[in-house]
């Protein structure tokens, strides 16, 4: 979840994804919260009225149900849990598409048709096209999810790549091409774009002496592992696996 104040008014605002993309005052969220310094010479040059703008061509967008899962899927079995067997998710989602048809293809069936090319196939259907192929659902589930993909409701954003392309449109990654929708909240915070040597306030540093980031709302405390360690690179996180327990990822991946 992204924060962001307003300077003209003072007040501290959130990205808000229940129901849909859109700001709410800070007092209105209920969660854990982090306060994340960018380094100097990125918040120098931190566009804010263009990320804002572009904001503003997303607000109100549903919440990116379309492609939460497929910006964590990005290899053919590397993800998942080990005893997940990845041929029982196209069987347990035809099976529950026969009760909620809809909800199926928003968090599986749209995604898989796009990176087919094609329209509307079910998950039987899906799986016919892509035996026609010789492909496996493994495959085409870690394709890479694509920025400008439209849905059946317009384009598609979870928490976490909305706030890499909102980073994205404010400059912050220069030159950098990359799809913000293949980021997981772990993706954005280990990237080195935030200042591990911020000087925090006293509040900060007495509360949390053992973490270089100062946690502000919520009652649980927040580790971020790896914060702040991965330098920025094109198509970054598009080929990355993520196993549990370590949630190791490859190497420029």
């Amino acid at each position: 979840v992204f924060f962001f104040n307003d300077t003209a008014t003072t007040e501290i605002y959130t990205e808000q994804i229940v129901g849909s993309v859109r700001c709410v005052q800070e007092t209105d969220a209920g969660y854990n919260v982090v306060i994340l310094p960018l380094k100097e010479e990125i918040r120098q040059n931190f566009n804010g009225q263009k990320a804002f703008e572009w904001f503003k061509t997303v607000e109100g967008l549903p919440y990116g149900y379309h492609n939460f899962l497929f910006g964590w899927l990005d290899t053919e079995r590397g993800n998942l849990p080990e005893l997940l067997n990845l041929e029982l998710i196209p069987i347990g989602f035809s099976v529950v598409e026969r009760i909620i048809p809809k909800a199926v293809s928003s968090i599986f069936g749209e995604a898989m048709n796009k990176r087919l090319g094609t329209q509307g196939l079910t998950v039987p259907e899906l799986a016919t096209e892509i035996a026609k192929r010789n492909l496996t659902f493994g495959q085409v589930m870690a394709q890479v999810e694509r920025d400008g993909w439209e849905y059946s409701d317009g384009k598609s954003y979870v928490c976490s790549s909305f706030v890499a392309a909102y980073y994205r449109e404010a400059g912050v990654f220069g030159d950098i091409k990359f799809e913000a929708t293949e980021l997981t909240p772990k993706d954005v915070y280990i990237l080195d774009i935030f200042d591990k040597n911020a000087e925090l306030p006293d509040i900060c540093k007495q509360t949390d002496p053992d973490i270089p980031y100062c946690q502000i709302l919520g009652d649980w405390k927040i580790e971020l592992p790896g914060y702040g360690t991965l330098k920025p690179y094109s198509h970054m996180s598009e080929r990355c696996s993520s196993q549990a327990p370590l949630y190791l990822r490859e190497e420029n991946c």
